[in-house]
């Protein structure tokens, strides 16, 4: 992208604009389910209220807005059973496919514009990495969890990997947290200076910490009365994300509290589990839900006892959602869990995470103290504050091509003008 001279233009303080540049994401899924596609859906929305050109390649749209901007490319992928039993043979085709048709198409789409992919294109300005396959695995077999063994989409993303952030692909990399950070340079050599550190957001309308409505009703659909004490555990990976870990506290408390399950994994192993330590009755199995904003206010505290995370954004909505979370000290939730401030970080020990659980569970002050906290933390992750650190980024990226191009003597053929204020 060859650029121009960047012009002052008028705005309001929170005004933000870029002029005859676009932006344009790259993402196999954009919607609300999670991961990637949740990110880059929350910055397509952002950047649209801010009356940006953005736009996005993606195979599939799962929610009914934002599709403004939303070109799609093979979308027949996703006819192929991205979520069916077989998944993984179906990914292992699927995504390199996609990533190959994006890249031709983003190379093809004409005008100034700033590519961002999430790790689906093979050309681009930014790339975001969610999470260091690498640093996973080596977590996953220091904890005896070898079932990516028969996953082979991590071929692909072996070699996908390697291309994008070895061969340095990007002008700049953006880490979601300040681990992804120190994993990208210890795992791929990536230059500290060609990384951004941008978390994650939250989408603070979704979220209603007084929603005493869904609280009543949530309770009510699984049988539990207003003063039952109730955890809440979400994940689609019960292994890695510590179910074991919170099935056995739940016999080790004080607490009579009940365990609420939500996610997409096979239960049998951990119902039996349930049963040999006599807490069967006070574990609920919900299975993967799409109602989330109404599953959080009807707990008492969130428990994550996670292997492996990059950012953990669940902890992020209970904390917006009014709940305490109790966390291990991983990835990117080390860079927003405050210790005693709005929740607490546990081992995948049961005795520890029982022993938090009744402390919050049975302290009133503590439980509000916790929620206020995590509640302003959550304020801080509001998607359009980091939908504005991205367009500083492209900004930075704009002058320094702008620079290159005065050193190269290269003519200027268009002039996009980019003001933050």
């Amino acid at each position: 992208m060859t650029l121009g001279k960047p012009s002052a233009i008028a705005g309001g303080p929170d005004k933000v604009q870029m002029d005859e540049a676009f932006i344009l994401q790259i993402s196999l899924e954009i919607g609300l389910g999670g991961g990637s596609e949740c990110v880059s859906y929350e910055l397509q929305r952002a950047w649209l209220a801010m009356g940006l050109d953005a736009r996005v390649l993606a195979s599939l749209a799962t929610e009914a807005e934002p599709r403004q901007g939303i070109t799609y490319v093979a979308p027949w992928l996703t006819a192929w059973g991205l979520r069916a039993r077989w998944r993984h043979l179906a990914t292992i085709i699927a995504v390199p496919l996609f990533t190959l048709f994006a890249t031709w198409r983003a190379y093809r789409t004409r005008g100034a514009k700033i590519i961002l992919s999430h790790g689906d294109s093979l050309i681009g300005d930014v790339c975001v990495v969610h999470a260091v396959n690498r640093a996973s695995l080596v977590e996953k077999r220091r904890a005896g969890y070898y079932g990516w063994l028969i996953n082979p989409s991590n071929l692909w993303v072996g070699w996908r990997d390697w291309w994008m952030l070895r061969g340095l692909r990007y002008r700049r990399i953006v880490a979601i947290s300040e681990r992804v950070r120190e994993q990208l340079k210890h795992h791929y050599n990536v230059p500290d200076d060609r990384i951004v550190t941008i978390p994650n957001g939250i989408n603070l309308a979704r979220f209603d910490p007084k929603n005493a409505s869904a609280r009543m009703e949530v309770r009510r659909s699984f049988g539990l009365s207003e003063d039952v004490p109730l955890v809440l555990f979400v994940g689609s990976q019960f292994q890695l994300k510590g179910l074991e870990f919170a099935i056995r506290a739940l016999a080790e408390m004080n607490t009579k509290a009940v365990l609420l399950v939500v996610g997409g994994d096979s239960a049998a192993p951990f119902k039996r589990l349930a049963e040999q330590l006599g807490v069967s009755e006070r574990v609920i199995f919900a299975g993967p839900r799409t109602d989330l904003p109404r599953i959080y206010p009807a707990a008492d505290v969130f428990v994550l006892p996670t292997l492996y995370e990059t950012f953990a954004l669940v902890c992020l909505e209970a904390m917006a959602s009014g709940l305490p979370v109790l966390a291990c000290s991983v990835g990117g939730i080390e860079d927003y869990l405050r210790d005693g401030e709005n929740g607490f970080f546990i081992q995948r020990e049961a005795l520890d995470i029982a022993d938090k659980l009744d402390r919050v569970l049975s302290d009133g002050n503590l439980q509000h103290r916790l929620r206020e906290g995590g509640l302003a933390t959550a304020g801080n992750y509001a998607w359009e504050k980091i939908a504005k650190q991205y367009l500083q980024l492209f900004q930075e990226l704009m002058a320094e091509q702008l620079q290159d191009s005065r050193s190269s003597g290269r003519l200027m053929i268009t002039e996009p003008n980019v003001s933050i204020q």
